[in-house]
């Protein structure tokens, strides 16, 4: 049986299937000795031959991976190893804060002080401690710890203890309530997947399959707090959207659901499922957009212009898109339903420009319906801005891709910026088409034909297969009939010695003093510092790990640079206590969209992870630029910059 630190390696292999790991990467990961590791290898290799579904595959000096040969076995091992890995020791603070929840959550009734004490095995002083972060925790939610000499309660809203249960993942974490019964039973899981299932294709209910698997684990949390007696009461939210359709599907589900898992569903229960429905923006009755909406989103990318010299407003597909987003958007604000995504860190780190758009997006957002939005949120509004973004680079000797496929259009945003970034140098557009829709003229209009199905195009010999999440082999298939990037000397230029600076231990907000000094003294600016601190009022400039890119919220010059501080210890850096050693001031020069390109290079360097350790062992100027070197070389031969 592997230990919890073998499972995280392992876990770690699943996450990178087409890396090959080395043994110095999960010795500085962990902490530990490369001797560890290396017997961690071992029972992992030796775990997995039992098992026989999959094989730990090693290559000397290049490192390890996972070569799976029964996947739906290794798929239940996995998930296995997964609710053994989330199950942690009470030992945790982190843990005992989870269960703590949970335990109060689950009661009607205040619990008393000695009863934890007992059940969590601490002392007094102890529990106190963790209960105060317990309030802290439970204030986002709008909810309150009740306690006198020896009890305590959490009073509130059903509806936002919900949310906490969700927002705080302990519907995940496996940890059984006061029941003895835990938030994931699979086995009722399944009866809910396939109650939904026919319910959405008898009422032919269009929803994708993100949103699919989301909804399952929302009802979970209802039929389970229902179950133990716990209802939303009619004061608790004032519903005045027209639910029509939703309420229709939602009162024909729980009607199954009632009898599948004996319980008694309410009114107000079957008009919140109704609005979580509407909230996701998946029914076909919705896509239309009212002039009101068309006018703030237009305005908005007026607005964008203006800060980030870039036009947008004529381009009516990503009006459409972020106009139809942010009506299920405005559902999901105004009721606290905002959506989690398991894409956050991905986005942020692989399409930096468009992240950044979207955070001003969404502070316009925050202005119209005085509700913040969530980075969650703000990562599924960049790939919009991203997309349209690549886009603008389109030039006339560019070749076009034309994708056949019969996925909805909402499905193909993330392949089409994919094929997009993959090569920016020299494709103009990638459209997409319905098999039956093919004509002739489009055989002449575009010069590779891609699929995503193995139809009669792909037979014919017309189409190449390609992934709808496109892969390497993928990448590497397509880049055939296309080549190049450029050399990377003219992004070195805008780093310049005076612009760099090391500490051993520094705070924010004199890192970003440090730096934006440096700046304004090279090149003689004004308002660096305020333009700088207003950005950083928006939302966190955090974009990978142990880096921040802070940067103006308007463009104080013609001069694009990038001003750079590297710490010993790590900085601190926002509200949700992310840690930094690389800090890199980036201005990007007043009206040059083509130096707005620089994103695409800064996010290679999100992607190499070694970077910023090799940096602070060695915080010169001299091996910064050696560094960045070595990371876009790297870029420009697997042509993904």
């Amino acid at each position: 049986m592997l230990n919890q630190r073998q499972i995280e390696i392992l876990l770690e292999f699943c996450n990178h299937p087409d890396e090959l790991l080395t043994a110095s990467f999960f010795a500085n990961k962990l902490n530990v000795s490369l001797r560890t590791v290396q017997g961690d290898m071992k029972a992992i290799r030796q775990e997995l031959e039992d098992e026989s579904c999959a094989t730990l595959l090693s290559k000397a000096s290049k490192g390890s991976c996972i070569q799976v040969e029964d996947y739906d076995e290794f798929s239940a091992f996995i998930n296995s190893l997964y609710q053994q890995y989330t199950t942690v020791s009470l030992s945790y603070p982190t843990s005992r804060l989870s269960k703590i929840l949970l335990l109060l959550l689950s009661r009607h009734r205040a619990v008393s002080i000695s009863e934890m004490q007992e059940k969590f095995f601490v002392s007094r002083s102890t529990l106190l401690n963790d209960l105060k972060k317990v309030s802290e925790i439970l204030e986002k939610y709008q909810l309150e710890l009740l306690r006198s000499s020896n009890k305590v309660m959490i009073d509130g809203y059903e509806i936002n203890k919900r949310r906490c249960l969700s927002k705080q993942d302990l519907y995940l974490a496996h940890i059984k309530n006061d029941q003895g019964v835990t938030y994931i039973d699979e086995r009722q899981i399944a009866k809910i997947k396939n109650i939904l299932t026919d319910v959405f294709v008898e009422q032919k209910y269009h929803i994708m399959d993100t949103d699919f698997n989301n909804t399952i684990l929302f009802l979970n949390i209802m039929i389970c707090r229902i179950g133990d007696g716990f209802y939303i009461q009619p004061n608790e939210i004032d519903i005045v959207e027209n639910l029509g359709r939703e309420y229709e599907i939602s009162k024909a589900l729980f009607e199954r659901i009632s009898r599948r898992f004996f319980i008694k569903v309410t009114d107000e229960e079957v008009k919140y499922f109704s609005l979580y429905l509407r909230g996701q923006g998946n029914s076909q009755d919705s896509d239309t957009i009212t002039p009101e909406m068309d006018q703030f989103v237009l305005e908005s990318l007026e607005l964008i212009k203006e800060n980030f010299g870039v036009n947008l407003s004529s381009n009516v597909n990503l009006r459409v898109t972020l106009a139809l987003h942010c009506m299920s958007l405005e559902i999901r604000l105004k009721y606290d339903m905002q959506m989690k995504n398991d894409m956050l860190e991905y986005i942020r780190e692989t399409f930096p420009l468009g992240y950044d758009m979207a955070t001003y997006f969404a502070f316009m957002l925050n202005q119209k319906y005085e509700k913040r939005v969530s980075e969650d949120e703000i990562a599924l509004l960049a790939v919009h801005f991203y997309s349209s973004m690549m886009e603008l680079n389109n030039q006339t000797d560019k070749i076009k891709i034309l994708v056949i496929s019969s996925m909805k259009n909402s499905m193909t945003l993330l392949m089409k910026q994919t094929l997009l970034r993959w090569f920016p140098e020299h494709v103009s557009t990638v459209d997409f088409v319905n098999e039956v829709n093919v004509t002739e003229e489009m055989l002449d209009e575009y010069e590779i034909f891609l699929t995503t199905e193995k139809g009669k195009f792909f037979t014919m010999g017309l189409a190449m297969y390609v992934d709808p999440f496109p892969s390497q082999q993928d990448y590497m298939n397509i880049k055939l009939n296309i080549d190049g990037f450029k050399n990377m000397e003219d992004i070195l230029a805008i780093f310049h010695p005076e612009l760099f600076s090391n500490v051993l231990k520094i705070k924010k907000e004199e890192a970003l003093t440090i730096i934006c000094d440096q700046a304004t003294e090279y090149f003689g600016l004004e308002e660096l510092h305020y333009q700088v601190h207003q950005r950083e009022n928006l939302g966190s400039t955090f974009f990978s790990k142990q880096i921040a890119v802070p940067h103006p919220l308007y463009a104080v010059s013609s001069d694009t640079f990038i001003s750079v501080l590297v710490s010993k210890y790590p900085i601190i850096w926002d509200e949700e206590n992310n840690e930094v050693n690389l800090v890199m001031l980036m201005h990007v020069g007043k009206n040059n969209t083509q130096a707005f390109q620089l994103w695409e290079y800064i996010s290679k360097i999100f992607a190499d992870k070694g970077l910023v350790e090799k940096l602070v062992a060695n915080p010169t100027y001299d091996k910064f630029i050696q560094l960045l070197k070595e990371t876009l070389e790297t870029g420009i031969h697997n042509n993904t910059i």
